[in-house]
């Protein structure tokens, strides 16, 4: 398995309407056309599946191999800390001494191709299942914490398959190097071929025409909802269509705000009574005196809708969720320039626990409020908060909270 890298792989592409040819990132999923102009929003009814290029002999029927890949953020609440890291790996799919483990550095050096009904080649079928390298990414994680192991989460993860392509000779070729793998004859490769499978992977592209106006939705990239200019309603997708969100912001009138997106999030949290803010201070013990208008506060957890680096990311969720944001909130899009959504509600959800965990003070009565802690979620709404933009950061003065501007840039190739 592989170490970090803090980058996206390249998907040569063709827009679905005029073929012209593009370029995307792993993270895109809004693509305009250069030459028809016109927008398209990717989806898949699970992951995306991609085929590495092969440089094999005209002729030679190609053999593709699979692996999952994992990219997100992983978490472990132990005894007095919770450690934290990104990973970005790939791991075989099919158990296999005589195929790479990994495929090491390649999605990053290769352009690659949805793997699609048209591709031609064998595809074998996966035999482990991602949970099974999940719990191998975890297993591997954990192994020098400090036990037991109160809590572990993974956000903002993404799986997918990536298929590398060999070919059969005297030997088991790499068809991208041209060279013999280091083990594996065609007889020890042939029953594995008894498994090949159709790649029957359709990716649809959702045309960005509001359900509701037909104007052009807008967004960045990588973006999970789309706004429209015209009506003022926000969008997700959700299987082949669009899913109106509701939106709320907080006005905010002074020059130079720029909104952030969080997720404001009601939840059933089992052992624990956490129905106001009154009741968050008294569980998390925070250095605060509770005020009798506070009993009447509902409590909501607040995790960021975008990326940012693992500590950053539990930090702003659990400084947001201590501060309970209580201004003024008013229905609608921000009358203003907001950051994009690229981490969805049900991720955001996994974080929860890590919240609690995190705000709990002294360190040492973490594991009673965590152990065994089960939160189930009853409602999630798309919130902006209004931050001043200063020359590296943006500030939010109510809840004395900065966020930096290289952290969101950088959080892009999560």
């Amino acid at each position: 398995m592989r170490g970090t890298i803090l980058t996206s792989f390249v998907i040569e592409h063709q827009c679905p309407r005029c073929g012209g040819p593009a370029e995307l990132e792993e993270t895109d999923r809004l693509f305009r056309c250069t030459f028809c102009r016109a927008g398209s929003y990717l989806c898949v009814p699970d992951f995306f599946r991609y085929l590495l290029p092969h440089k094999a002999p005209a002729g030679k029927e190609l053999l593709y191999f699979p692996y999952w890949r994992f990219k997100g953020m992983l978490f472990c609440c132990v005894p007095g800390q919770i450690a934290n890291k990104f990973a970005d790996v790939s791991q075989q799919a099919i158990v296999s001494h005589h195929f790479p483990f990994s495929l090491g550095f390649r999605s990053q050096t290769q352009k690659l191709h949805f793997a699609s009904g048209a591709c031609e080649g064998l595809f074998l079928e996966p035999h482990t299942a991602k949970a099974d390298m999940l719990a191998h990414l975890n297993t591997n994680f954990s192994a020098k914490l400090p036990k037991p192991i109160l809590l572990s989460a993974q956000i903002g993860e993404t799986y997918s398959l990536l298929y590398a392509p060999f070919y059969l000779e005297s030997r088991l070729m790499d068809a991208i190097l041209n060279e013999p793998t280091a083990s594996g004859t065609a007889e020890q490769i042939e029953p594995l071929l008894q498994r090949a499978q159709a790649p029957d992977w359709p990716v649809t592209f959702l045309p960005t025409l509001c359900p509701q106006c037909g104007w052009d939705l807008d967004g960045e990239k990588d973006a999970l909802a789309l706004s429209c200019p015209n009506c003022a309603t926000t969008w997700m997708a959700e299987g082949r269509q669009f899913k109106q969100l509701d939106v709320l912001h907080q006005p905010n009138p002074r020059p130079g705000v720029v909104f952030l997106p969080f997720w404001r999030i009601e939840a059933d949290v089992d052992g624990l009574i956490l129905n106001s803010y009154a009741d968050l201070v008294r569980v998390a013990n925070l250095p605060r005196v509770v005020q009798p208008e506070w009993e009447n506060l509902p409590f909501h957890f607040w995790t960021p809708a975008f990326k940012a680096q693992p500590q950053r990311f539990l930090a702003i969720a659990t400084q947001v969720t201590a501060s309970q944001p209580r201004e003024e909130i008013a229905t609608g899009q921000p009358p203003g320039p907001a950051y994009g959504v690229n981490m969805p509600a049900q991720e955001a959800l996994e974080s929860l626990g890590l919240i609690l965990a995190f705000s709990v003070k002294p360190r040492p009565r973490m594991e009673a409020i965590v152990r065994n802690l089960r939160v189930v979620l009853r409602r999630s709404i798309l919130v902006y908060l209004p931050f001043v933009e200063g020359p590296h950061e943006l500030i939010h003065s109510g809840m004395k909270l900065a966020v930096s501007k290289s952290l969101l840039s950088h959080a892009r190739n999560l």
